[in-house]
């Protein structure tokens, strides 16, 4: 299927907006990220802990997006197809996290605690686990998965562009190529990524389904993010004409599934660990729901899962872009809230004590506004330099015939 099938005038280009948005969110990311500086030069520990939480969520957002991409790639669906462009955008960052995951390797030892030889060697359970996690190999894996990483997005990419101007089926044949083995190139290296980054933050604990964790809450925050976006833009061509009630209610559709599964894991793993009551399990949960870290807890409960599980139930709301689309900022909210909860009650480096009260350092703030600003900049730049729809897609006449009332 050839561009022909529109109207010549139509490459279905990005809203002129989408530039001036990139640069505002440059803008406020350089101001964060000042401040963020700051705050190492004064509070190194607390810098680096927000450094993670906000890199988490944004590495969510490009790595999500890369999994729901290539799925997408393997099954197609017209809510894949209107939000192709702002996934490809999402993936289009992955250079820019490999670049922002160097303060993270710089602070290292400000981060975790089996760096130290000596608190190896005092805790039998880590010191077992020495082979594994060290600071060589540690790095080592690190490398490995931006190069696998990369080496799937711009494969993604490149086969995008391609389909641009070419709409032989082999082209988007070897994108699904891509795909199928991409899909668990994902979900290996995340597992393993999150467990070196943010599961030996505390090395005396572990969790089997970590990274099952880790998968569903990056797809959780890309569908809401996505929702965002494309709610932003739905009165600029050609999202006008295509984004209805009823690709919306696919959008509210896929973030209710997704948000019942980050609940069943989140439940799962709580229950496994609890009914085990084994001490070197069970203190991690008890550590997040005493000293005010339950309020944060029942926080996530609420408004993580059970108003936006009984919000979505609502068929109106999931065809109602001004109503749907706060619930998907607050969703994004509460993924941020959930990664501060998950990473900054562990223990600091020197220190065999969590943090048992509820506590929370301003960089934990502007740490992550810095790189979700810089993020958001450099996904509405590469967004704003495509068209927004890919006008080959064999899919896309059907759809748009469809809004047409053809």
């Amino acid at each position: 299927m050839s561009s022909t099938t529109y109207p010549a005038s139509y490459r279905f280009a990005a809203p002129a907006s989408t530039m001036s948005r990139s640069t505002r969110w440059l803008v406020i990311g350089v101001i964060a990220a000042v401040a963020s500086i700051a705050g190492a030069l004064t509070s190194p520990q607390m810098f680096y802990r927000g450094y993670l939480i906000g890199y988490m969520l944004v590495l969510g957002f490009s790595l999500g997006a890369m999994a729901l991409l290539m799925l997408g790639h393997m099954t197609g669906g017209n809510w894949w197809m209107i939000g192709r462009r702002v996934l490809e955008a999402a993936v289009g960052n992955l250079p820019l996290l490999t670049l922002l995951w160097i303060p993270l390797w710089i602070g290292r030892h400000a981060l975790y605690s089996w760096m130290d030889p000596a608190f190896v060697n005092s805790h039998p359970s880590v010191l077992a686990k020495a082979g594994y996690l060290n600071d060589h190999f540690w790095t080592i894996r690190a490398v490995i998965y931006f190069a696998l990483w990369n080496l799937w997005g711009m494969a993604l990419r490149r086969g995008s562009r391609q389909q641009d101007d070419n709409a032989a089926p082999a082209v988007w044949q070897r994108l699904k190529v891509w795909s199928a083995p991409g899909l668990l190139v994902y979900a290996l290296t995340l597992t393993l990524a999150v467990t070196d980054w943010v599961m030996s933050l505390d090395a005396t604990w572990f969790s089997t389904i970590f990274g099952m964790f880790f998968i569903i809450s990056q797809l959780l925050s890309v569908m809401a993010l996505m929702i965002v976006v494309l709610c932003s833009l739905r009165e600029y061509e050609p999202y006008d004409r295509i984004l209805g009630p009823e690709q919306l209610h696919d959008y509210g559709k896929l973030m209710l599934a997704f948000t019942m599964v980050w609940a069943y894991f989140s439940f799962s793993q709580w229950l496994i660990i609890w009914a085990g009551n084994l001490p070197e399990e069970i203190t991690w949960y008890l550590d997040r729901i005493t000293g005010g870290w339950q309020r944060v807890a029942l926080g996530l409960v609420i408004l993580q899962f059970a108003l936006p599980f009984l919000l979505l139930l609502s068929k109106e709301l999931k065809r109602d872009a001004r109503k749907l689309m706060p619930l998907a900022l607050l969703v994004l909210l509460m993924r941020y809230i959930d990664l501060y909860w998950i990473v900054a009650p562990n223990p600091f480096p020197g220190s065999d004590a969590a943090a048992h009260h509820l506590t929370y350092h301003w960089t934990y703030f502007a740490a992550p506004l810095a790189l979700v600003s810089i993020w958001l900049g450099a996904f509405f730049r590469y967004f704003g330099s495509r068209p927004v729809l890919v006008v080959t897609e064999p899919m896309l006449p059907r759809l748009w015939e469809k809004s047409h009332g053809h």
